[in-house]
């Protein structure tokens, strides 16, 4: 029942795979790798790098899950209590985060599974804050904030992994999304968690009578971040391609899909179904972006060509805008098939190929390089 993802004549390249990162932020590397390290050293050298990687993310999924049991609909507040808990849980996140490469290296244990399952909780981890981020700070589900989400959720990691394809190097600059952005995220939700949710739609005059919610103020500083970070990222791969607009653009089919779906979507649904199931729709779509994430990072590794669409992903994206314009040809201008029980349809099909992709590459990796997933096989 599991696929086979990497081919034969490819597992010599899994086998020789050495991770090249670079990391130049000014926070990591004063305080959160020294923060990171404190806690491998106190780490016994028996716990596989790839637990710590799953502690990390499972903690964050819990308050992600804690929040669509508190705010299933994603239009109210979130509890005081639970906004402290997802602060906590990110800091958590990412100092295991950063602390399970360092394992590896202590432990000898550093593989291509080791930055596929590092990576591909990233890649997930990016939409779920995006996701706590609207559920915590009362955001409504305007085109801005629906776009704002799309963008740093998917955007920011994707180009991250964009950057690596193209130049050999995961690089992370000075200032980024991650090192720096998961700090201020967490002193946001500190300030929820001390003031509640409401705190954020108060107003601030900016100048001539002109007044801004602090939620929305939020919206443009987390867009100016994710731009810096992903200006980073592209820089050197759109250098490397001599400013071709045409090269580029075809480089980009999987974040111009995913755009032109939801700006679809927001502007051209009979319903608006997004004014209150964006939610849904960002898990179904998150799952198949982190999906494809997980492939493309593995053909990295061994070298293959790389296409940005599998078949899944084009089932559920292509569903929902046949879909959506199927509108135009019914008699009563409603979409052929209920938008809302599609969508929940195709999130159990998300659900599902998510959850085979992973077990399928997590196996034959362990099969292909003899180790074993959560647990150290070679002595260290």
């Amino acid at each position: 029942m599991l696929q086979k993802y990497v081919k034969e004549q490819y597992y010599e390249n899994l086998r020789n795979f050495k991770y090249n990162g670079q990391n130049f932020s000014i926070l990591y590397n004063w305080i959160l790798g020294d923060i990171a390290q404190f806690v491998v050293d106190h780490i016994p050298k028996t716990v596989a790098p790839n637990v710590i990687t799953i502690t990390g993310f499972c903690t964050l999924l819990s308050s992600y899950l804690l929040s669509l049991y508190l705010n299933p609909m994603f239009d109210q507040g979130l509890p005081q209590w639970a906004s402290l808990y997802i602060t906590l849980t990110i800091f958590i996140y990412q100092t295991l985060d950063n602390a399970d490469g360092k394992q590896a290296r202590r432990t000898q244990q550093s593989t291509a599974l080791g930055m596929l399952m590092d990576h591909g909780s990233d890649c997930t981890a990016a939409w779920i804050t995006g996701q706590l981020y609207l559920s915590a700070f009362k955001i409504a589900f305007t085109p801005f904030s629906m776009l704002t989400a799309i963008g740093v959720g998917f955007g920011g990691f994707f180009f991250g992994v964009y950057c690596q394809q193209h130049t050999g190097v995961f690089q992370l600059g000075v200032i980024n999304g991650v090192d720096e952005g998961l700090p201020v995220i967490q002193l946001f939700f500190l300030i929820t968690a001390l003031n509640s949710s409401d705190f954020w739609l108060n107003q601030i005059e900016i100048f001539n009578g002109i007044n801004l919610q602090y939620n929305k103020i939020l919206l443009l500083i987390t867009i100016g971040a994710c731009t810096i970070t992903i200006a980073q990222f592209c820089y050197p791969v759109f250098k490397l391609m001599n400013w071709n607009i045409i090269k580029i653009l075809n480089s980009l089919h999987l974040p111009i899909a995913v755009v032109f779906t939801f700006v679809s979507l927001i502007y051209l649904s009979p319903t608006n179904v997004l004014s209150k199931w964006f939610h849904i729709y960002m898990l179904t779509v998150g799952l198949q972006w982190s999906k494809i994430i997980n492939i493309w990072q593995l053909a990295i590794i061994t070298k293959e060509n790389f296409n940005q669409f599998s078949f899944t992903w084009l089932i559920t994206l292509g569903t929902i805008i046949i879909n959506l314009y199927s509108h135009y040809f019914t008699s009563d201008g409603l979409c052929y098939f209920d938008e809302v029980k599609l969508i929940f349809t195709l999130l159990a099909f998300s659900l599902l190929s998510y959850f085979h992709c992973i077990t399928s590459i997590v196996t034959q990796l362990c099969e292909i390089l003899d180790i074993h997933a959560f647990s150290i096989k070679q002595k260290y």
